[in-house]
């Protein structure tokens, strides 16, 4: 058995005893809140990237696919930009190993490449949530708007459009614009806006024969444009007149009550002169005045030698106002009126603008010719001048976004007048009236400024309870002017035209017509361009005779053997009813002699027109074959300078005003170049020559 193992522990010695901690509980805590705020931070460190990654993802999805409404959206990416850049912020000022930063970095990077494509892919994401989501068909509504202030309006609707969707982000409405002049719609409404399928049966035999008749014709959905759910007129001076047409029209059912119109806002009529002018004691410097508008022009052009422009009377409603301003509120002609009614044609004339259809065509001549500083006077609204000072477009074909602020500054006059814009629904007898209805209930609120997110102002147009304040475009305008509502009535408007026609200047226009073989190639409906072109001088013919003094002539180009023109009838006050019968009965020639036709025709207005009259030359050509003569561009300018004739290009079919036989001529303001496709022949002539010949009835 083994012997035992002795027990060597001395007497006094005694096991160690635990130390105790010599902290004690209040170091012990301290010891576990670092421990916890290490680990949050680690934490927080370790989720950066997610967190970058979330706050761009929520600006991707936003711009990708828009996927809240319109109230959160600003909320949303703000969210976004503060979790990215507050968690990339902290892995900055904290950094941990360089493993994770290089990840965050990439993320960064790769989330910021998302966030662009997201950007550019927004309209398709667009169209995917549209295919995810079950929207309903929107409510179709067509809205008619003034051709002045059009591009205001327009952009208007747009953001209507978008700011009225449901909560899935569908459309409830989608309403489309399109503008047209007076003269045009208020024939459309005296013809019932006729639709094809209310002409009645009619029998092969009848509707061969009136084929070429109704060519030449006034067609409302061909020259205007589709029937209209919502219009926008520019006074309840208009509203009246169109209920008085559509009244006395073969319509058997009514489209609208004249108590219908609701007020959108109102626009005064301004003279804008050069801001210069206003410093050199013009109106003594004053911006609002009660001196007669008479006076004023006359101030312009004998104290400071600056031309007055306006835009025609005859198709213009703001110009057709300020008629009243010149002979008074009973439209009786007077001597200081015509005399000054006469002193803007001539001013006209010496500046070398024709007369414009609208107050947007004459602003755009100005911003192309005079720029930023202009040295002329403008009749026209404060709304149009809003728009151009702004830099704004003024329609598709006047961009302007190049101008910036025009160096226009407005005078207001207490008897110039205003437009005061109207809303009227229009009951074609259709279906869907009553969601329609709605809809336009909706857009008219919009339009008068009724919901919060839109102001007229921001068009350049006073609101109905308008009480000053910022106006988009109008720093140099006066805010606390007050717009009356214009008073004046329908007949007075009528008188305003008969005392415009009767004092208007004498007009000589001469027609010279491309016959090349060209023009003989059958297009739209088996008809050739030159046929077509013929029912648009018949058309154009019927203007003439508003003034005793009237006259036109008719050529062909080119003409028989080296000949460059052909005279169908010479200059004469009667060219009879059978112009287009006479234009048939020419023969097409090879070739053409575009500028020496033209040299030509100026001299021949100089010599048979009015000294104090208008004198234009209008030529029509598919510019399809190049002009060989030795007369070039430089002929044609010289011949201008030396003439008071203007020259209208009218281009049809694929020619453009850009293209080479014309990009040379339209640069100088005494020459117009207007586009028209072949079934827009007779339409162009139309406008054309009620611009020339206005104030015919």
């Amino acid at each position: 058995m083994p012997a035992a193992v002795p027990d060597r522990t001395e007497p006094n010695d005694t096991p160690e005893a635990p130390q105790p901690d010599s902290t004690g509980p209040k170091h012990k805590a301290e010891t576990d809140e670092g421990a916890i705020a290490r680990a949050v931070a680690d934490a927080i460190r370790r989720a950066a990237p997610a967190i970058t990654g979330i706050g761009v993802l929520l600006l991707c999805l936003e711009l990708l696919i828009g996927a809240v409404p319109p109230a959160w959206r600003t909320v949303l990416i703000i969210i976004g930009i503060a979790l990215a850049a507050g968690s990339w912020l902290w892995d900055l000022l904290y950094p941990s190993n360089g493993k994770r930063r290089r990840m965050v970095a990439v993320i960064v990077g790769v989330s910021v490449f998302f966030l662009v494509v997201g950007y550019i892919l927004n309209p398709a994401g667009s169209r995917m949530l549209d295919r995810l989501v079950d929207c309903a068909d929107p409510v179709e509504l067509t809205v008619l708007t003034p051709v002045d202030g059009a591009a205001g309006f327009a952009k208007a609707i747009a953001d209507f459009n978008r700011a009225n969707v449901d909560d899935n982000k569908c459309r409830e409405a989608n309403v489309t614009a399109y503008s047209a002049p007076w003269p045009q719609v208020e024939q459309a409404m005296a013809e019932g806006w006729k639709l094809s399928s209310e002409d009645g049966d009619e029998n092969e035999e009848s509707e061969e024969d009136e084929e070429d008749e109704e060519s030449t014709q006034f067609e409302s959905l061909r020259d205007v444009g589709p029937r209209p759910h919502f219009w926008i007129a520019e006074s309840r001076t208009q509203v009246e007149l169109a209920y008085k047409q559509i009244d006395a029209s073969e319509l058997n059912y009514e489209v609208f009550e004249t108590d219908d119109a609701a007020p959108i806002g109102r626009t005064p009529l301004v003279l804008a002169v050069p801001s210069k002018a206003l410093g050199d004691g013009f109106n003594g410097d004053e911006r609002t005045t009660e001196r007669p508008l008479a006076d004023l022009i006359t101030e312009l052009d004998e104290s400071l030698g600056t031309p007055v422009l306006r835009s025609d009377p005859a198709v213009a409603t703001s110009s057709l106002l300020f008629l009243r301003a010149l002979y008074g509120p009973d439209a009786e002609p007077s001597a200081a009126g015509t005399r000054v009614d006469k002193l803007l044609a001539d001013m006209a004339a010496s500046e070398g603008y024709a007369a414009s259809t609208s107050d947007t065509d004459l602003l755009c001549d100005l911003a192309r010719t005079q720029g930023a500083n202009p040295e002329v006077a403008v009749l026209t609204t404060e709304a149009a001048l809003a728009r151009y000072n702004n830099g704004d477009s003024l329609g598709n074909g006047c961009a302007l976004t190049e101008t910036g602020r025009s160096g226009f500054a407005p005078v207001y006059g207490t008897h110039f007048g205003s437009l005061d814009y109207q809303g009227v629904y229009l009951g074609w007898d259709s279906h869907m009236e009553k969601e329609r209805m709605e809809v336009a209930d909706k857009l008219q609120a919009w339009l008068a400024g009724r919901d919060d997110r839109w102001n007229p102002t921001q068009m350049g147009i006073r609101d109905e309870h308008y009480n000053g304040g910022s106006i988009e475009g109008g720093d140099e305008f006066e805010t606390a002017f007050e717009v009356q509502a214009d008073p004046i009535s329908a007949g007075e408007l009528e008188d305003l035209r008969d005392v415009y026609g009767d004092n208007r200047l004498p007009t000589t226009v001469l027609l010279a017509i491309d016959h090349s073989g060209t023009m003989n190639t059958p297009v739209s409906g088996g008809r050739t361009r030159f046929e077509l072109a013929a029912d648009g001088v018949a058309t154009a013919l019927q203007y003439l005779g508003a003034n005793t003094e009237d006259q036109a002539a008719l050529w062909t180009f080119p003409g028989p053997g080296s000949e460059p023109h052909d005279v169908v009838f010479g200059m004469t006050a009667d060219p009879g009813d059978d112009a287009a019968g006479m234009l048939a009965a020419t023969a097409p020639t090879s070739g053409v002699d575009l500028h020496q036709t033209v040299v030509d025709g100026i001299a021949e207005l100089d010599a048979a027109g009015s000294t104090e009259g208008n004198n234009a030359m209008v030529v029509l050509t598919d510019g399809d074959d190049t002009d060989t003569s030795a007369t070039t561009v430089e002929d044609v300018e010289a011949a201008l300078d030396d003439s008071e004739a203007h020259l209208y290009l009218i281009a049809v079919g694929e020619v453009s005003c850009r293209s080479a036989n014309f990009a040379n001529l339209v640069v100088d303001t005494r020459v117009t170049c207007l586009e028209a496709e072949e079934e827009q022949i007779t339409v162009t002539f139309d406008s054309l020559f009620n611009q020339l010949w206005s104030g015919n009835d």
